[in-house]
């Protein structure tokens, strides 16, 4: 999207080994790694926490979410972005993507495919959607035979089991980058992680959200906290963190500029929720970084985007089935 000549490249991270979105050409592809251990580092020695044990609960809740279940799952991703124009006058653009990440052989690193299905609301033609669906299947098969050829059995080591807890979902996780001309100008980054991680937690009251009660807690950055370049702006944030009471795990984090507060008439800056699948699981639903309402708050970033995902469906199959 070219806005002032300046070029907007919009990411979201599903998975450790990055998986991009890129508001850009059809038919995008994403690069899968292999999964995790069982047990994630942010898992390790932990146990079930109280309710009124904030501290502890906290590092229950981190863990809870610290999951990469999205390679297991097909599922549709919609980028809607709103930017001013020269004229001021607010443009607004969305791309719908159908998301599928096939398993390979050997668990090794893939490429998934980010097929585009609608533009601004605008559906894709059925018969150019086969024909790019029959050529990432073309691709993935080929890339299939390639690590099939180059890997070879890992010797079997002795390993000591880690104890921990088991994450039931993976938190969701958008990036927002500037660039003219190519070269990077700016960026900010949105990890439910860094809000558990790097601020204090207060009850506030309980609630409830889709029928399930969470406990609604306000959030402060700790001072002095070394943060990444793409997510400064955290510390000036204040807002709320809900934690389901029965999964233990966030499910919607909402931020304001802290000399705005809540009570602005406008949206706020920064905004994640989680969905809860019928089988337990709990994966993204909605990311927006604001930079359009706010656009001092991020490096650079002054355009809204906002990445919604539905239709999660388990896919388990290989590369020669799925063709």
């Amino acid at each position: 999207m070219l806005i002032n000549r300046c070029t907007y490249v919009f990411k979201s991270i599903f998975l450790s080994a990055l998986i991009a979105i890129t508001v850009a050409p059809q038919n995008l592809r994403v690069n899968v790694g292999k999964r995790s251990e069982a047990i994630p580092k942010a898992c390790e020695s932990i146990v079930p926490a109280s309710l009124d044990d904030v501290a502890a609960l906290t590092l229950e809740v981190n863990c809870r979410g610290a999951g990469d279940m999205m390679g297991e799952y097909t599922y549709t991703t919609t980028v809607t972005s709103r930017s001013k124009d020269k004229k001021g006058l607010i443009k607004q653009e969305s791309i719908t993507y159908e998301v599928y990440i096939p398993t390979l052989k050997e668990g090794m690193t893939a490429k998934g495919i980010l097929l585009e299905t609608a533009r601004n609301g605008v559906p894709v033609s059925e018969k150019d959607l086969e024909k790019e669906r029959l050529k990432a299947g073309e691709r993935l098969e080929k890339e299939d035979k390639k690590i099939a050829e180059k890997s070879s059995p890992e010797p079997k080591t002795e390993t000591t089991a880690i104890k921990g807890m088991n994450p039931i979902g993976m938190y969701a996780s958008m990036g927002a980058n500037r660039s003219v001309l190519g070269v990077r100008r700016g960026g900010a980054t949105l990890r439910v992680q860094t809000f558990l991680e790097a601020c204090d937690l207060k009850f506030l009251r309980r609630a409830q959200n889709e029928g399930r009660e969470v406990l609604v807690f306000s959030f402060t950055p700790r001072p002095n906290i070394p943060f990444d370049t793409n997510e400064k702006y955290v510390a000036q944030l204040t807002g709320e963190i809900w934690i389901d009471v029965a999964d233990h795990i966030v499910s919607r984090v909402t931020g304001w500029p802290a000399n705005a507060g809540q009570s602005s008439d406008k949206p706020p800056a920064i905004h994640a929720e989680m969905v809860r699948l019928p089988t337990g699981v709990w994966l993204p639903g909605v990311s927006r970084i604001n930079g359009l309402d706010y656009p001092n708050l991020f490096d650079n970033i002054v355009g809204d985007t906002d990445i919604s995902y539905g239709e999660y469906k388990r896919f388990v199959t290989d590369v020669k089935r799925s063709k």
